[in-house]
């Protein structure tokens, strides 16, 4: 997104702030959703306390709100999609129309340019969402993972429960993929799950236990969801040219099902006293390590439980997902405008004259460093028979493991010592340029995953949602070849530098920054005051800590 049930277009080209390729991709963690079945528009009927009867959902759900995946299985924080009823949905959404900071006269946001990404931006007029229901306090839903402490009998449990989970997923989307395929029929009801328990899944029914197998058919009917809003806004054209819709595929990596235990927010509990999860349908206690942020808050609420194996480093985890209420403490005045580059990862221009530079050198040296490790394997795996190639597949993931923790690592100093910034420095928005199809539209090794700007984008909005600052997403065209200034066009030579032709030079990153912070200003009907002098800050950013660079 992270294809979420959406009537809305998402900024990044698809519906739901989860844009990745294809429906298949959600199950990283849009069809991992945590919500609590309490505050689901289902009753439950006498047949069990899994058993919700009725219809289906009936939800959309708009993007604009951020929120980390509760339960997303190895994805970083994402972007929450608040829950609407289908006739909210129904209604206008070409303008938004609020406030900001709880004053001043009404502003519209045209989504075409500027998108809000986290509780405290501006929502769509009239769609009442839930989760910021005042001006200083936002309910939202954020993840705990805890490493948990197996043994040898412990691991087999777990495992043989979370294959059961696997092949349920894997029967209901072979029998929807194929209803699909032959009949053109989209089946997203969680019911047509549940009504075959005591028919061929009363093995798994019974193993699982009513609340919990209930929970994996939700599962399953959350990423056919998905899937059928980005068919419909495939047809409309609301999708770019190459993201081809495809529905939801099989939980397996080399032939192998991919376990995962999936849990209903009431049949488990966390004892943070003694460091114990307990699985209260098996009567099983599992010890675990980390330290919870979001459990020990007062006001947490636990959403679904994920247990997931992780191949490349051989261990068990836990994603404990939690709805918590975010105040905030103080609202600022000045505005951050940012851009986001290769070179220079991030560069944040405050409306104070203030502009911090992150260098991109760590992320660019672990790229080549591991594309080089991985190459190596590769040409050794083509070389080695069938029966020798386990350990060096093993290592592989590893390297891949490893390059995308360091990667995300990265992004979260960076974001972390960005919100300090902002908060010493009272700052109420900030305005987030992104490249818009870069990867498609200018293939090549600085616009792969490794700088994977969504994620970034992401990781920016949910740190500033933590601290109570707007975040926004700008529409960046054309903003490196204006002058923020003048607004003419600008000759970028030399290298990293834009001449205006009225006489002046700006550091190209700098002077987009600005423009993106100009555009944000004008479209949320706030007169525009660029500083006229810039003071920059340079800092490298590490795995380890952000590290500021003498000039």
């Amino acid at each position: 997104m992270l294809p979420r049930l959406s009537a809305y277009l998402s900024p990044f080209g698809a519906p739901g702030l989860r844009p990745f390729i294809g429906a298949r991709a959600n199950t990283a963690g849009a069809r991992l959703q945590g919500k609590r079945p309490d505050q689901r528009q289902s009753g439950w009927d006498a047949d069990g306390p899994g058993a919700p009867k009725g219809e289906g959902e009936s939800v959309t759900r708009n993007f604009n709100h951020v929120n980390s995946d509760p339960g997303a299985l190895g994805g970083a924080s994402g972007l929450k999609c608040t829950e609407n009823t289908k006739n909210n949905a129904k209604k206008k959404r070409s303008r938004i129309v609020n406030k900001i900071d709880g004053g001043g006269e009404e502003v519209i946001l045209e989504p075409a340019n500027v998108w809000a990404l986290n509780a405290w931006a501006p929502p769509p007029k009239g769609l009442n969402d839930p989760r910021n229901s005042g001006e200083n306090w936002a309910r939202v839903w954020r993840t705990d993972t805890l490493r948990l402490v197996t043994n040898a009998e412990l691991h087999d449990f777990l495992w043989h429960i979370g294959d059961q989970v696997a092949r349920l997923i894997n029967m209901e989307n072979f029998r929807r993929r194929k209803e699909f395929f032959e009949n053109k029929n989209i089946d997203y009801s969680w019911q047509s799950a549940w009504a075959r328990r005591f028919a061929e899944y009363y093995s798994i029914y019974k193993l699982l236990g009513s609340a919990n197998f209930h929970e994996a058919c939700r599962l399953v009917s959350e990423e056919w969801k998905s899937f059928k809003e980005l068919l419909k806004a495939s047809k409309e054209g609301r999708l770019p040219p190459w993201m081809n819709p495809r529905p939801p595929g099989y939980r397996k990596r080399d032939g192998q099902r991919t376990p995962i235990v999936v849990v209903r927010f009431d049949n488990y509990e966390v004892d943070l006293k003694r460091r114990v999860l307990l699985l209260k349908y098996w009567k099983l206690e599992v010890p675990f390590k980390g330290k919870p942020r979001w459990l020990t808050r007062p006001d947490a609420k636990r959403g679904r439980l994920i247990i997931f194996y992780n191949e490349a480093k051989k261990r068990w985890y836990a994603r404990v997902s939690a709805e918590v209420l975010l105040k905030r403490e103080s609202s600022g005045k000045g505005f951050i405008g940012i851009d986001l580059g290769r070179e220079v990862i991030v560069t944040a221009v405050a409306s104070d004259g203030m502009a911090l530079l992150y260098k991109g050198k760590v992320l660019k040296s672990d790229y080549y460093y591991f594309e080089k490790k991985i190459a190596a394997i590769d040409s050794a795996l083509s070389k080695l028979e069938e029966v020798d190639r386990n350990a060096l597949a093993e290592e592989r993931r590893r390297l891949f493991e490893k390059r995308r923790k360091r990667r995300n690592q990265i992004f979260a100093n960076i974001a972390s010592h960005l919100a300090r910034f902002a908060r010493e420095h009272s700052i109420g928005a900030v305005f987030i340029g992104y490249p818009w199809n870069i990867s498609q539209e200018k293939p090549g090794k600085g616009n792969i995953n490794m700088w994977a700007y969504r994620r970034l984008v992401l990781r920016l909005a949910t740190t500033l949602e933590n601290i109570g600052i707007h975040a926004f997403l700008i529409n960046e065209d054309n903003t490196s070849r204006k002058c923020a200034y003048h607004h003419i066009d600008a000759v970028r030579n030399p290298r990293g530098l834009i001449t205006c032709p009225l006489g002046h030079t700006l550091h190209s990153d700098v002077n987009a920054a600005l423009n993106i912070m100009s555009h944000g200003l004008t479209v949320l009907g706030i007169e525009v005051k660029l500083p006229k002098r810039i003071k920059v800050l340079s800092f490298l950013a590490t795995p380890s800590k952000t590290i500021p660079i003498k000039p």
